[in-house]
């Protein structure tokens, strides 16, 4: 990973980072609707992740865990069923609910695209120097509260919208 030059100055320093975070934020973006490995999209793999945990859970549910509306849910899953990878069945307790559950093509694809990030992941973090793995979990989390925030908006037009 590239080191800011220590005489740098700290107006330059903070271009930098805002320059890298909108770099970030587009790399997001971008990967959020591409296939990866083995056809799965970062919000097909989102919405999986918790089912996957899980084994049978409800639209809502998962929607709630993956952190996007019920609406966005169904229409993931819709794609994921028609592709084998979900199957759905309404709920015996609930009569408007839809159980949701992996196929064995779907348990199979997610665990082959876990098993390679998890690969990935770790290799990023073994290039890592020791000084940048003892703040990475704590620049994640922090960025992870600033995406949730700047997702939001701005506190005064949060509810003007409704």
């Amino acid at each position: 990973m590239a080191h800011p030059d220590s005489t740098q100055d700290p107006a330059d320093e903070v271009e930098v980072f805002l320059a890298a975070m909108d770099e970030f934020a587009r790399a997001v973006r971008r990967a959020r609707g591409r296939a990866m490995h083995r056809s799965l999209t970062v919000s097909q793999y989102g919405l999986l992740e918790p089912l996957a945990a899980h084994g049978t859970a409800a639209v809502g549910q998962l929607a709630e865990a993956a952190g996007i509306t019920a609406a966005t849910a169904t229409r993931i899953l819709d794609t994921l069923e028609r592709r084998g990878l979900v199957g759905r069945a309404p709920s015996q307790t609930d009569r408007r609910g839809v159980l949701v559950t992996l196929t064995a093509e779907g348990r199979r694809r997610f665990d082959a695209h876990h098993d390679w990030a998890r690969q990935r992941e770790r290799a990023f973090y073994a290039d890592l120097n020791p000084r940048q793995r003892r703040v990475a979990a704590g620049l994640l989390r922090g960025l992870t509260q600033l995406t949730a925030e700047l997702a939001a908006g701005p506190p005064e037009m949060r509810h003007h919208d409704r």
